[in-house]
């Protein structure tokens, strides 16, 4: 049983692991006194360099203990990001650290954790933030993810149920939800999951291929194939989709598509050419 797709935050950004994302920064950095317009868009931009220097501006200055730790916070995520997890962890940590009652800094220094393997740790920092948050269906759908990763299906999928009844329209819950199961080999429930989150929003593409795998298993390429395409569709740089679908064109006998799809996939992401490689 393979992996597809990396299961998801609820923002779907979600990853290190075969199952997860690194966390993007999940709320606009607030308005406050103390720091410019301009500060606090750089703290939370989406680029590391970026973010680093707004965020270090913030930090820099005289500002109230709410928005140093989110400063902390977002700096540590673009840290992460760039791989120097020490000074990553130092910013996360000195986030929780500022602010106790910040949900995001227990939540991001979970996603940390949970991208290098510790799952204890980041457990433990979801459980915090479901304290301060406890109707936040997101924070749910991360520890479950966590549950997942650590082979504690039990919790995790308790965890999915309670996403879902706090928010009946979480695109994360069913479709991580089904990935689970399809790592598990229950195809026909995860297919459920998929077919609902696919009906919440039509045009998330992982949904797709992790339903395309699901059906795969099950024999009906036709089936797979279509998903994969309906992915490549939505998001022509998706490499997973390529290189799926050209596993299934292979099973069919049509090896011209199923090469020039991992050709695709080569040409998309030339820097990992081992691991696009029919099965």
């Amino acid at each position: 049983m393979r992996y597809g797709f990396p299961l998801v935050a609820a923002i779907f950004a979600l990853s290190t692991s075969p199952a997860m994302a690194a966390a993007a920064p999940r709320t606009a950095t607030p308005t406050l006194p103390g720091a410019s317009t301009s500060q606090m868009l750089l703290c939370n931009s989406p680029d590391p360099a970026r973010a680093i220097i707004g965020c270090s501006a913030i930090i820099g200055g005289s500002v109230t203990p709410e928005l140093m730790s989110v400063a902390y916070s977002n700096r540590g995520v673009a840290y992460q990001k760039r791989g120097e997890n020490d000074k990553a962890l130092a910013d996360l940590d000195s986030a929780v650290k500022t602010d106790p009652k910040n949900v995001n800094a227990y939540r991001g220094r979970g996603d940390f954790y949970q991208a290098i393997g510790e799952y204890g740790r980041a457990l433990q920092d979801y459980n915090q933030a479901i304290v301060l948050a406890p109707k936040d269906s997101e924070l749910f759908v991360q520890r479950a993810n966590n549950y997942i990763l650590s082979g504690d299906a039990i919790h995790a999928f308790s965890d999915y149920e309670q996403a879902i009844a706090l928010n009946p329209k979480s695109v994360a819950a069913y479709a991580n939800r089904g990935e689970a199961y399809r790592v598990q080999g229950e195809d026909d429930r995860a297919i459920q999951d998929y077919d609902f989150a696919l009906k919440l929003d039509s045009k998330f593409a992982p949904a797709y291929v992790n339903r395309g795998l699901a059906e795969e298993d099950k024999g009906d390429l036709a089936r797979a194939i279509a998903d994969f395409t309906a992915a490549i569709k939505i998001d022509p740089k998706m490499v997973s989709a390529y290189d799926e679908r050209a596993n299934a064109y292979e099973q069919t006998g049509a090896h011209d598509r199923a090469a020039a799809d991992i050709a695709q996939a080569l040409k998309l992401d030339p820097g990992n050419a081992d691991l696009h490689k029919l099965r």
